[in-house]
């Protein structure tokens, strides 16, 4: 069979789409459905941002109270001028201060900075007289903020402290007796109870958020559990009132075929048998036999007629006894009366499918053939019935030159009846010629 299909209009999934199945199932939740799942997300997104912003907020804050603790030490040390040497009595006495407020704990490394990057004090005195570039948060300090860094062990400056991993750069400017910036101290930390206390704060807060987006999740999904149930009941309801329709217009089909060839099809019989059997009795240049004769012919053309709608009422009961029996003698019947080459692929046959399926199916295929023989000028229509997972599909395919009109009355309601039976339809063209058709149940689907 053809499948070279481009365009496409769907009610449903079609050839197993995952995206036409989300579709359908996103219509059916309802509003209310669609405005609490779309409610949960927007939750779940807010309360994950705000977890990182709170996280990223403390971590800061953290920062910046460890460097004011570390500005206050600073803040009681000796002056230290740019001209000490270290053997001096004032350099010795900021040697000393400095080891008993700064160093120990968690403290590392002591550095004090001039503005041209020479290091005038360091715990390290190999560090001593050492010039390097200042680092932003350096330069920051020099313009009378306290700045703070994660160490960037990559700096030559930090060439030392390597060995120590990630350290806390804190840098507290030291003003002058004028007031203006002279040196900076540059206390290095170890990253040990910022972490830890930054693990504490992120278990906290992502548990409260974990609690809260399951609180509101479980809200969310009982809300759409209802509106689901609801859904399901009113859709149960409408396969059940379709299925009884179906039922009860088979059965009228049933009564109708019956009557008409009973009561009208014997009587017409007779009448023919009459009239042949009362021209017999007349002379051949009779004028009353050639009225009877007349007579007769117009009788074999209403038994013509009565015949071939009885056909067509028997497809319809052919489908009670097997969907494909049924497609084989809507082929048949097309290439007879419309000499178009009908093929048709039923070897399977969907055990599982209720008798209104398989009508409903039916319905749809001789929907499809009649579309074709009315507008597609085509010379081949190919049928084929065949089970895909837990649904029965037949799909009607032509080389002709399309349907134009997919949304005609017919098509409508062909695909009405079929979605209220928790079913679908795809009309679509093909890249090369003609129309492609797809109809789907599923196979537990119509009650009977």
């Amino acid at each position: 069979m053809p499948d070279d299909v481009t365009t496409a209009r769907t009610s449903g999934p079609t050839g197993g789409t995952l995206l036409g199945g989300l579709r359908v199932e996103w219509r059916q939740i309802g509003g209310l459905g669609r405005l609490a799942i779309i409610g949960l997300g927007a939750a779940i997104l807010l309360t994950v941002a705000m977890g990182f912003a709170i996280t990223r907020s403390a971590r800061s804050h953290l920062l910046t109270a460890r460097a004011d603790l570390i500005a206050a030490e600073v803040a009681v040390l000796p002056p230290l001028t740019a001209g000490e040497p270290p053997g001096s009595a004032a350099f010795a006495v900021f040697d000393t201060a400095a080891h008993h407020e700064l160093m120990g704990g968690e403290t590392e490394r002591i550095k004090v900075w001039n503005a041209d990057g020479h290091i005038l004090y360091s715990d390290n005195a190999n560090l001593i007289g050492d010039i390097f570039e200042l680092s932003p948060p350096a330069q920051l300090a020099f313009a009378g903020e306290v700045a703070t860094q994660i160490s960037n062990l990559r700096e030559p400056a930090h060439a030392g402290e390597r060995s120590l991993g990630q350290l806390i750069e804190v840098y507290v400017p030291v003003p002058g007796p004028d007031g203006s910036i002279t040196t900076v101290v540059e206390i290095e930390q170890r990253l040990d109870s910022l972490n830890e206390a930054m693990g504490a704060i992120s278990r906290n807060v992502w548990l409260s958020i974990g609690i809260g987006v399951g609180v509101l999740a479980v809200f969310l999904g009982a809300l759409a559990v209802a509106v689901a149930r609801g859904v399901n009941r009113r859709r149960q309801q409408a396969e059940n009132l379709v299925g009884a329709l179906f039922q009860s217009q088979e059965e009228e089909r049933h009564r109708i075929v019956g009557a008409l060839h009973d009561d009208v099809g014997q009587p017409l019989y007779r009448l023919l048998y009459g009239l042949e059997g009362s021209r017999a009795k007349l002379g051949d240049n009779d004028p009353v036999a050639d009225e009877l004769e007349h007579l007769e012919e117009l009788v074999r053309d209403i038994d013509g007629t009565l015949r071939g709608e009885l056909d067509l009422l028997h497809q319809g009961l052919a489908a009670d006894a097997g969907l494909g029996p049924a497609l084989r003698d809507l082929a048949a019947l097309t290439e007879a009366e419309s000499g178009i080459d009908v093929h048709v692929d039923s070897h399977v046959e969907p055990d599982g499918l209720a008798p209104v399926a398989r009508t409903a199916l039916y319905r749809a295929a001789q929907e499809a053939v009649v579309n074709v023989r009315k507008h597609a000028d085509a010379h081949n229509v190919w049928i084929r019935l065949a089970l895909e997972g837990d649904r029965a599909v037949v799909s009607v395919v032509d080389d002709g030159v399309g349907i134009a009109e997919v949304d005609a009355l017919g098509l409508t309601t062909t695909r009405e009846r079929l979605e209220a039976l928790g079913g679908g339809l795809r009309v679509a063209r093909r890249r090369r010629s003609g129309t492609e058709f797809t109809a789907w149940l599923p196979l537990d689907g119509a009650a009977p």
